[in-house]
């Protein structure tokens, strides 16, 4: 049991130690970082001393909490934290540390039972299943595909680790051996992926400055290795297919996707992907038709300032104000009503 526990002690600290040296700069590594910190008093809480049971139990706790936590950042676009989703996260693992400290000498009633374990377990069921919907609904966003394939493969590894790890304690099913080989099993996995995905797995930074317009076909950059003459011409045929049909305003069409773009054109996902990564700059579909909506919106806004902000949003093809305002506001850094005032106000003559 101690060199299953070693093994995996060994595994979580050599990645912990890469990913806070390369990444420790974004938001989603250090997620990572404690979310496997976390894995680690789950891995050893069976060998710890007597005195610090308590501590690392609860640490422990938080491993789903983490999970989901790691989820959002990891394949929402802007992962948003104040909702529900989020109580029932900090619940999860807070009801029953809070419950182990005030009730520990106690006896314990069905509904101290309830509020301090079994609510948080069930949170802890339905925060899992949240997280790895996340991931299957946004996967396909992601334009980097061999950062994409890699992400989704690496973070159901992580899920059916973690899903297996709270069903196992909180069933009673945990065995002498059960946590080394959950954790060893999962970790050489992990590792297998970050050495594999080094330039991000799970850490691919979005564009922080994504192009405005359209790449012209007929523009010819230095590659990075030498195409054939064919292979030149059919980038740029397509590339001009791609500019013609956004240009007639189908980025407007309500919820496009990719899928639906590629149907349209009339070319494989796999190519548009490509396409709109590769050629134009975008990590994301949705960053890159939120780019031209924006635009087109902005546009709007200035030349038609009588009409009504919602009715621009539904125009150029979002189906909340809500959705367009936050959207707006993350690209050209302020909100609709106020890049109208402000564009108008510095066109008027004093």
């Amino acid at each position: 049991m101690e060199l299953l526990t070693g093994f995996g002690l060994g595994l979580l600290i050599n990645i912990i130690v890469v990913v806070a040296r390369d990444f420790g700069r974004l938001a989603v590594a250090r997620v990572f970082v404690v979310f496997l910190s976390a894995a680690i008093a789950f891995l050893i809480f069976p060998l710890v001393p007597k005195e610090w049971s308590l501590f690392t139990n609860n640490i422990q706790g938080a491993v789903p909490a983490l999970f989901w936590l790691l989820c959002q950042y990891a394949f929402n676009d802007r992962p948003r934290l104040k909702n529900l989703w989020s109580v029932m996260a900090v619940y999860s693992f807070m009801a029953p540390s809070l419950a182990r400290f005030f009730w520990a000498d106690q006896e314990f009633t069905p509904a101290m039972a309830f509020w301090g374990w079994h609510s948080g377990q069930i949170c802890e069921y339905l925060l899992l299943s949240h997280g790895l919907w996340v991931i299957v609904s946004n996967w396909s966003n992601d334009l980097v595909e061999s950062r994409r394939k890699l992400r989704v493969a690496m973070l159901i590894v992580v899920g059916f680790a973690v899903i297996t790890a709270a069903i196992s304690l909180n069933f009673g099913l945990a065995g002498e051996y059960t946590r080394g080989i959950i954790v060893s099993v999962s970790g050489f996995i992990i590792s297998y992926f970050l050495m594999k995905g080094r330039d991000g797995v799970l850490f691919g930074e979005p564009v922080t400055e994504p192009p405005k317009e359209f790449l012209d076909p007929d523009t010819t950059t230095e590659p990075k290795a030498e195409p054939s003459q064919p292979e030149i011409q059919l980038m740029s045929e397509d590339a001009r297919l791609l500019k013609e049909t956004m240009e007639d305003g189908f980025y407007r069409t309500e919820n496009l996707t990719l899928k639906i773009l590629a149907k349209r054109i009339g070319l494989p996902e796999y190519k548009v992907r490509n396409l709109i990564n590769q050629t134009l700059g975008y990590r994301n579909f949705n960053d890159y038709i939120n780019q031209l909506r924006i635009t087109d919106a902005a546009k709007r806004l200035i030349e038609f300032p009588d009409d009504p902000i919602l009715n621009i949003s539904l125009d150029v093809g979002y189906r909340s104000i809500s959705s367009f305002n936050r959207a707006f506001k993350e690209i050209v850094g302020v909100s609709p009503t106020t890049y109208r005032q402000q564009t108008i106000r510095k066109a008027t003559p004093q």
